[in-house]
């Protein structure tokens, strides 16, 4: 199986009541963990917390701030390289 994000993108990363502390929103992707079974793995850093964490590629979703096309961001770096 292939991993569905690439590093660098952001998610939106699911809450998981009941069986850890882990909080729900957004996240940018630092690692897809090598896999030989079992679910798709991958590092995550939320912009909200100060560690990384090892989340299942089920309770990831592609978040808006990440979506191709953004234009914003686009615009941003065109920006930042324009004024060199």
């Amino acid at each position: 199986m292939q991993h569905k994000y690439k590093v660098g993108q952001m998610v939106d990363v699911r809450p998981d009541i009941g069986r850890s502390n882990r909080l729900a929103g957004l996240s940018e992707i630092l690692t897809c963990m090598p896999h030989d079974r079992g679910p798709l793995l991958y590092r995550v850093r939320s912009v909200a917390e100060a560690y990384d964490r090892v989340v299942a590629e089920g309770d990831l979703a592609l978040s808006d701030a990440a979506a191709p096309g953004n234009d914003k961001a686009e615009a941003l770096f065109t920006i930042a390289i324009s004024r060199r």
